[in-house]
């Protein structure tokens, strides 16, 4: 967002054959005063990082002030039509896990997404908190009154719910939990080229040398590096992410 091009970037990358959804993964700070033109550039929509609600506690984990920015950028990506909106929330023992209902609350009069992340062994902070995990099955069972939802899409790694009359959505992924991997369909493309095809796993793959040095064989170099998708991930074998999640990528 910082990226004085990033509307350019965007406009380029739409106008790719075959591309039908483009979307961004932000903290939403400048969101507000770009969503508009975003739009018109040819983005979809966004997800929006936030991990908590409260200001102070927002500055103490993003090293900002900048809650209420990210707040009416929600708002201004609803206006301009940005859809689907997703908030992404990991809570965290003793640090967020008091404001799930705040976060069910930001649903009620906006059409978005909250979806509740479990805290994965990614990066320091996760690999050292793995007792601090808040359990999504914990929080389904301690709010009855959430109604299940269809999931349009089995390959989503979310699990969709509602709060009776709100007009957004509560999702849940949780790679902890509920073991996902079966229907899995992800892989990603990170900053410094390399594909990386599962969060719990370090293999990683050289896109960018093969892009430079035999252009030809790109597509059956995909192809076969997607034929090695691991089944699952190995959070749950003392695994430690050689990147943070910052440097992975959406």
């Amino acid at each position: 967002m910082i990226r004085p091009d990033i509307n350019e970037i965007i406009e380029r990358v739409a106008k790719i054959p075959g591309i039908i959804d483009l979307s961004m993964t932000t903290n939403g700070v400048n969101l507000a005063s770009k969503a508009n033109d975003l739009k018109k550039s040819g983005l979809h929509r966004v997800n929006i990082s936030l991990d908590t609600l409260n200001p102070e506690r927002f500055m103490k984990i993003t090293g900002v002030s900048g809650l209420h920015n990210v707040l009416e950028g929600i708002d201004e990506a609803i206006n301009v039509d940005l859809k689907p909106i997703k908030i992404n929330t990991v809570l965290i023992k003793g640090i967020n896990d008091d404001e799930i209902e705040d976060f069910f609350l930001l649903t009620k009069d906006r059409p978005i997404e909250v979806r509740f992340i479990e805290l994965m062994p990614i990066g320091k902070f996760g690999e050292s908190n793995m007792d601090k995990i808040v359990y999504n099955s914990g929080i389904i069972d301690s709010y009855k009154e959430l109604v299940k939802l269809q999931n349009r899409d089995e390959s989503l790694p979310a699990r969709y719910y509602k709060m009776p009359g709100f007009r957004g959505k509560i999702g849940f992924i949780s790679p902890m939990s509920h073991k996902f991997c079966g229907n899995c369909n992800r892989i990603r493309l990170t900053c410094d080229g390399k594909i990386k095809l599962c969060l719990g796993d370090n293999d990683e793959y050289d896109l960018l040398k093969v892009l430079r040095e035999e252009p030809i064989k790109l597509n059956e170099f995909i192809r076969e590096v997607i034929s090695k998708k691991p089944r699952g991930h190995n959070f749950s074998e003392n695994f430690n992410s050689q990147r943070s999640m910052n440097n992975i990528g959406g």
